[in-house]
């Protein structure tokens, strides 16, 4: 049991040292002009003393968690919407956004994308929103069928994902004056 205790005693010491020595580093030269470091200030005839203030150690990443950056990796959301886009596309990006979901937004605005869109999802006619996460996809909205397709993509409930930027639309260009 004495073991035990001096380990105990150890472990605490050592965090009780710990949370000290983050807080405040001191470096200055002595009058022989030898560098010092300490966690205690300078002493008054101290040359060049300067004090670090120390920040505890953070790892930031980017992307959320393993789970949420790889699924993203494996299965990449792409969403297909129409050019006027009504409720259904609304509460449909209104979903990815609550649970923090990466996407890529498709919105079919030509005769050409629309038979693209049709070839892809093997359609009679176009359909919106559309998702796909990998080789996984749907046709129309319904949150829970939306939520199953993303569980089985292996998408956290709650991501990271800041919401895309809204499209800037460029200013209308000036009308010419015309030639007389």
């Amino acid at each position: 049991m004495t073991g035990l205790r001096r380990l105990l005693f150890i472990s605490m010491a050592g965090m009780l040292c710990a949370g000290v020595a983050c807080a405040e580093t001191y470096k200055w030269l002595d009058a022989q002009g030898h560098t010092h470091y300490s966690d205690t200030p300078p002493p008054p005839d101290a040359r060049n003393a300067t004090e670090k203030k120390m920040r505890a150690n953070v790892v930031e990443t980017s992307g959320g968690g393993y789970a949420e950056r790889e699924a993203t990796r494996r299965a990449p959301v792409t969403v297909w919407l129409g050019n006027e886009c009504d409720s259904l596309c609304e509460s449909a990006l209104s979903l990815l956004k609550n649970r923090g979901i990466a996407y890529t937004e498709q919105r079919i605005t030509s005769e050409e994308q629309k038979q693209a869109f049709v070839a892809r999802f093997k359609l009679k006619d176009a359909r919106v929103p559309a998702i796909a996460a990998g080789a996984d996809q749907l046709v129309g909205f319904s949150a829970e069928s939306w939520n199953k397709l993303l569980d089985r993509a292996g998408y956290p409930a709650k991501g990271s994902a800041k919401p895309p930027a809204a499209a800037k639309t460029p200013p209308p260009a000036a009308a010419e004056p015309e030639a007389q």
